[in-house]
């Protein structure tokens, strides 16, 4: 096997791993936003969390290359671990400690991604209770009036001249 791509390929995947590490914090920094109620700051960690995301895509297309001229069958961490350990016990070795922390981040962010979800729907659930509120307040003074803006609970006589004249 080529171990200038054995090389590329770990580069790769140390790469990857770094772009989720990234991820995980900007998870948190999303949660302590969502959780103080900081909607304009939201905007440019989701800008930061797609980009993130953008770059590890790009990562990832390059690992399956090197894969590929690896002749591995498949981009996994694991195929390319079952095809080295034949001929460099420890570079797979290294390449299982990567894939045990890809998994461990990737449950993490997980977990970041459930509760920002969460947090998500409950300012969404409190900013509907909130309008709710304010156009029941607001429906109650409406209600008096019809479509042409007359007063619809006067009970006053609408025959009369002095309705008319008052």
């Amino acid at each position: 096997m080529n171990t200038q791509q054995i090389k590329e390929l770990e580069n790769l995947i140390d790469k990857e791993i770094d772009g989720y590490k990234n991820i995980e914090k900007l998870y948190t920094d999303k949660k302590e936003i969502l959780i103080k109620g900081k909607a304009t700051e939201l905007y440019d960690v989701d800008a930061q969390i797609v980009n993130t995301y953008k770059t590890i895509s790009d990562l990832s297309e390059a690992r399956k290359n090197v894969t590929r001229a690896l002749d591995i069958p498949t981009f996994s961490i694991t195929d390319a671990i079952n095809k080295i350990k034949n001929t460099d016990e420890k570079t797979a070795q290294k390449l299982a400690q990567k894939k045990a922390e890809v998994n461990e981040l990737a449950k993490r962010i997980y977990k970041l991604e459930k509760i920002n979800i969460e947090l998500t729907k409950h300012g969404l659930l409190l900013t509907g209770k909130t309008i709710e509120a304010m156009l029941k307040g607001v429906t109650g003074v409406n209600d008096e009036y019809n479509a042409k803006g007359r007063n619809i609970t006067d009970d006053r006589l609408k025959m009369s001249s002095i309705v008319e004249e008052a």
